[in-house]
């Protein structure tokens, strides 16, 4: 053999020899550990009212002072903590005549749309007076998530932890104002709770 084909029977040897080696491995004991009944499951946000569908505000043929007053009840029911930001959808030309005031308290025996029961919270998280977390004409209420009112823990006014079975009654006041130009002009709105787990 001439020298020039060495070093390939060498390599052609040395391939046979790792093949063989391989097949032995294949050949061996094993052994497996197995843990089963693993399981997974996703928490929830989920807030709840008790208006049942219903309008908690009406105002008809109001004059300059009139005011409609409604209390809802929110709780939450979700499994995982959550932070709740407040905001609506307000339309049409009287929304600017109109004075919104919204608080933030507590109602021992809620009856919907019925304030009867609600005592504000202690607090006065910013500053407009105990519980109250708006105030203003109807118009500037936040129309989004992003602009919305955070939730705020009335003594530290820290965004609220919700937590699963919390609740709390909001007071919603709104009362027409005394200009002219107001005559004649309608408005309407949809409120909104958005809890996003932290």
């Amino acid at each position: 053999m001439s020298r020039l084909r060495r070093p390939l029977a060498s390599v052609l040897v040395v391939g046979l020899a790792g093949l063989i080696s391989g097949s032995a491995t294949v050949a061996a004991f094993s052994s497996t550990a197995q843990d089963g009944g693993n399981a997974f499951e996703v928490g929830t946000t989920v807030l709840q009212d008790d208006d049942a569908g219903a309008a908690m505000l009406t105002l008809t043929d109001a004059r300059p002072g009139d005011t409609a007053e409604g209390c809802i009840l929110v709780t939450y029911t979700g499994t995982l903590d959550a932070s709740v930001v407040l905001y609506g959808n307000v339309t049409d030309a009287l929304a600017p005549y109109l004075a919104l005031t919204v608080t933030r308290g507590s109602d021992a025996a809620p009856s919907f749309p019925s304030c009867a029961g609600f005592v504000p919270d202690p607090g006065d998280p910013y500053g407009l007076g105990p519980g109250v977390l708006y105030r203003g004409p109807l118009s500037d209420y936040p129309g989004s998530y992003a602009s919305g009112i955070v939730d705020p823990d009335p003594l530290t006014a820290l965004p609220e932890v919700w937590t699963t079975g919390e609740a709390h009654a909001y007071r919603f006041e709104v009362t027409m104002g005394p200009d002219p130009a107001a005559q004649g002009l309608t408005a309407s709105a949809v409120f909104a709770w958005e809890a996003r787990n932290l």
